[in-house]
């Protein structure tokens, strides 16, 4: 979770630049990446699907844009890879 005030921890922040470049496909789900720099990290990727209820300042970057809840399309995605159950996060 990022909020305004704090940064990444630089090996963090280094991690998800580095997975982002090698990734074929970045699945940006339910942000408004509106908090930088980590808002632009999809733009690393080849690829990337936004997964978001509202606009947001990469949308006209990305390959696909989905306006859901995260919830449905995740259930949605996992039904269609076969996944039955997902065990319950905890809060």
């Amino acid at each position: 979770i990022l909020d305004w005030d704090d940064e990444l921890p630089d090996e963090d922040w280094e991690r998800a630049q580095w997975e982002c470049e090698k990734a074929d496909l970045v699945l940006v789900l339910g942000t408004s990446l509106r908090i930088e720099p980590a808002g632009l990290l999809p733009l690393k990727a080849e690829k990337f699907v936004i997964v978001n209820m509202q606009v947001t300042p990469l949308d006209g970057s990305a390959e696909l844009i989905i306006r859901a809840k995260v919830d449905d399309v995740m259930s949605y995605v996992l039904k269609g890879l076969g996944v039955k159950e997902v065990g319950e996060c905890a809060s």
